[in-house]
């Protein structure tokens, strides 16, 4: 996904920031980062970048729809590149590994909820959790 040319076609500026925040999230293929996990990687690189850069950039990019974030119960949102095959995650509570949900789970879950609720149609933004088979 080449993110910087989709902040172009959108007309929106490109800073030299940007482009380091946007590839080090190009770079990560499917990780999932918190605000201050993904701040952390950039400031590694560069130290000119503050924070709120950092939360502006991924604003912009989840306004233009380049990535996705779920909420968790306790703690910080999640960031990740958007498709449509990673729509939904498990989180284990103990070693906070992510899983992503298969499209045809997603699928199955939101027609069972659908048929119960008569809702036509389910969205979600957040993310399961549960312990994890490592850390039973």
């Amino acid at each position: 996904m080449n993110l910087i040319g989709e902040i172009k076609k959108k007309g929106h500026r490109v800073t030299k920031s940007r482009e380091l925040i946007c590839e080090i999230l190009e770079n990560s293929g499917h990780a999932h980062f918190t605000v201050d996990e993904l701040y952390k990687k950039v400031t590694k690189k560069s130290s000119e970048v503050d924070l709120a850069t950092v939360y502006r950039t991924l604003e912009l990019l989840g306004q233009i729809g380049l990535i996705a974030h779920l909420h968790r119960a306790h703690g910080s949102g999640i960031y990740f590149l958007r498709n449509e095959e990673n729509i939904m995650h498990l989180i284990c509570m103990s070693c906070e590994r992510i899983i992503d949900i298969s499209f045809e789970t997603f699928t199955k879950i939101n027609k069972l909820l659908m048929k119960e609720t008569k809702f036509t149609s389910i969205n979600n933004n957040f993310i399961y959790s549960g312990i994890c088979e490592n850390c039973k």
